[in-house]
């Protein structure tokens, strides 16, 4: 069973003279795991770290080497989604049925809804089949119909999920615990993760100190 670990990670970006986060440490396993909190917290931050795609600047990041960041923005598809609209395999085509997507799609991208564009990205994120899969934002700005079609695709996923999301509703039917990233103190600069809510029957991994 694949597991994400984070080990008294500390990170900062250059541009910035405060770290951002300060030795945090948490372990998740397979299933869901929400990330909430306050806009420049560092969500996104924590999804590219758990991804690769950033480096700490102290600590170590145990995680599967095969991960996805799906971003929030969909300017630009993903760099496998052509490939994913083309495929022939089955799960291509579970994929394309339960997510209303046309093979096309890809060819008129600039024409696309954002919703559009949105479930070509976490389509293709799912047709990859990493072990940890990073989900920034999915529903923001998804009529209710387009918001089914994600959730119950998501579903389906069977390794490590972290999502972003400010949707309650979503993160409720998908997510099996939540991860809270609030300030140190009320003056702090430096962020830290605490366990804010478990499904019954779940025990609470360890909380990050800073």
């Amino acid at each position: 069973m694949s597991s994400l670990l984070f080990h008294d990670v500390s990170f900062a970006y250059d541009a910035s003279p405060d770290g951002l986060f300060c030795e945090i440490q948490f372990g998740l396993s397979e299933g869901w795991a929400g990330v909430i909190g306050e806009n420049g917290s560092g969500k996104t931050t924590l999804l590219r770290l758990a991804c690769h795609e950033l480096t700490p600047r102290r600590g170590i990041i145990d995680a599967p080497r095969a991960s996805v960041y799906c971003p929030q923005r969909t300017d630009a598809p993903l760099d496998e989604s052509a490939a994913f609209c083309a495929a022939d395999d089955a799960e291509a085509f579970r994929l394309r049925g339960t997510l209303g997507i046309e093979r096309v799609w890809l060819d008129r991208w600039p024409t696309l809804s954002h919703g559009e564009r949105k479930r070509v990205q976490i389509a293709t994120s799912l047709w990859l089949r990493p072990d940890l899969l990073a989900v920034d934002e999915p529903t923001n700005h998804l009529d209710a119909e387009a918001r089914r079609m994600v959730l119950a695709a998501l579903r389906t996923y069977r390794g490590i999920g972290l999502l972003v999301s400010h949707d309650r509703e979503l993160l409720e039917a998908l997510c099996a615990l939540e991860w809270n990233i609030a300030r140190a103190t009320a003056t702090s600069p430096t962020f830290v993760l605490s366990p804010r809510a478990f499904r019954s029957g779940l025990v609470a991994p360890a909380t990050s100190e800073s």
